[in-house]
Order: structure tokens, then sequence, then C-alpha cells
């Protein structure tokens, strides 16, 4: 996996294929392989396909981000020294928020956004579960001194399922520990979530084609805020993915690369894999 030296840091990114650029944007407490590999496998041919680990996060752990502003920064940084732009920005939850700024900031460097479950607002749909989960983790964080723990817990909680149980226990032994191992970044980058930004006005402007995913038996919190970002932009595809928790991508691959490869237009199709189009995520 090449690195580029970006703002101060080595930002580590894999690219296959050719054609108009996909960047992959890995939400809070992921990286590139857990987050993307089996989505990109499952993809047809013909379009250059860019994932990197954030900074912080697996093979780019070397610094932490100090706001999500520099994660803003880096991704435009990457895509200018790739010669990428404009690309299309697939992204889930944590990663939706940056890629929100990246397009209202740099519109000339994003011609499309695939978001799935933007964690955007967060802090505005307050709920039991939330409250919970925050609560315990800050505990283990600040109190206790469990950085790990904390991060486990807040794993756990998002990718639960209302069903019972959660997908963060079933990854593959890899995926999980690279996620212990960045705890701290994870952690951090919760807290940075918190203030609602971008503002909605901004969120508003947006003129790029902007494609919703939504799954059905997640945390519910993640439904709401998905709601969120679909009311202020109206004209958003709305795709919603059954029997997966938030990190749609790693759960049902194959029925997100299929809703990627219809909303930015690859040629063929994903087989196997099917979503149902829906106007009404929350």
């Amino acid at each position: 996996m090449p690195s580029a030296a970006i703002n101060g840091t080595a930002l580590h990114y894999d690219e296959r294929g050719a054609g108009k650029p996909v960047l992959f944007l890995h939400g809070t407490g992921a990286h590139s392989p857990a987050a993307w590999e089996r989505c990109i496998e499952a993809l047809p041919p013909g379009r250059r396909l860019i994932t990197y680990d954030r900074r912080g996060f697996g093979r780019s752990g070397e610094s932490l981000a100090k706001g999500l502003r520099d994660h803003v920064e880096d991704a435009a940084a990457l895509l200018q020294k790739l010669g990428a732009a404009p690309a299309a920005i697939v992204t889930q939850s944590g990663g939706a928020v940056i890629a929100l700024r990246l397009a209202i900031e740099r519109p000339d460097l994003v011609d499309a956004l695939v978001m799935a479950e933007p964690a955007y607002q967060v802090a505005l749909h307050p709920s039991a579960s939330l409250t919970g989960a925050m609560t315990t983790a800050l505990y283990k964080w600040f109190l206790r001194r469990d950085a790990e723990g904390a991060a486990l817990h807040y794993y756990r909680w998002a990718t639960r399922y209302e069903t019972g149980g959660n997908a963060f226990d079933g990854y593959p032994e890899e995926w999980r520990r690279a996620g212990i191992e960045h705890s701290r970044a994870s952690l951090r980058e919760v807290l940075q979530l918190v203030p609602p930004r971008p503002r909605a006005r901004a969120v508003r402007n947006l003129s790029c084609p902007v494609t919703l995913v939504v799954g059905d038996i997640g945390e519910p919190v993640f439904r709401r805020t998905t709601g969120r970002v679909q009311r202020l932009l109206p004209a958003a595809q709305v795709e919603r993915v059954a029997e997966t928790s938030h990190l749609i991508s790693t759960d049902q691959p194959q029925a997100f690369a299929a809703i990627v490869a219809k909303a930015l237009g690859f040629e063929g199709t994903v087989e196997g894999a099917q979503s149902e189009h829906t106007a009404s995520p929350a």
C-alpha cells in the first residue's frame, strides 16, 4: 500500500482500475480494508477506485487529527496530489460529515456523493440508546483510563442490530484488532462530530448529485440523521438495504456495490444484489 506525504503526515492509499475517479472515505473507527474491500471487489470495472486510511486510522495512524478540518484538508490534498479531481466520494457514517464539508468547501473537487447513514448532527437526535452509549464510553475513557474498552463499547453500540447482537463482534479478527489499535482516534472523532457542522444552510446549497443509503435494523439514530440530510436535500436519491447494521458496506457489500454502481453510472451490474428505493429513511 503506497503512501503520500499530505499535510505533515503519511496517508496510506490504494488505487485500482482506470477511468473517472471514485474516492472511498471510511467512517469513524473503520479503515480501508474493513470498510470497502468486499464492496470494491463486487463493483464492475471501468472506474479508477481510490481508498485510503484517514489520519489516525489503520496504516495512517502515526498522527491524530486535531479536528475534522484536518480530514477535509487531507482528502482535498490527496485528490489533488493523485490528479484525481473531480471525484465521486463514496462514504459512510462520520466520513460522510467530512465528505459534506469537502463538497461544500471545495466543490471543484467533488462531482457526486454516495453516503451511507451519514452521522450528521447526531447531537440533535438524542435517544436513550445514544446517551447510554456515550456515557459509558466517556466513563471508560476519562475515568477508567481505558480507551480500548471505551472504543469497543462504542463500536458494539454503533453496529448493533435491533434484532439482537452487533456486527462488530462478527468481523474478522484483523479488522477488530485494527479498530482497537486506533481507539484514541475513534474516540476523539466521536467528540469532534458533536458540533452541528456543516450548517444546514450550507448543506442545502450543495449542487452535486447525492445518493443516501440507509439500513433497516441498525441503530435508529443513524436513520434519523439520514432523514435529516434527506430533508435538507430533497432531490437526493435514497436507497434502503435490508438486514444491515449501520455499516452497510461491510454488512451487505454486494447490495451497497449495486447502489454505488447505479448512482455513479458504472457499466455493468453487480450480481446477486438488490436494494429498495425509498423516500423515507427516518
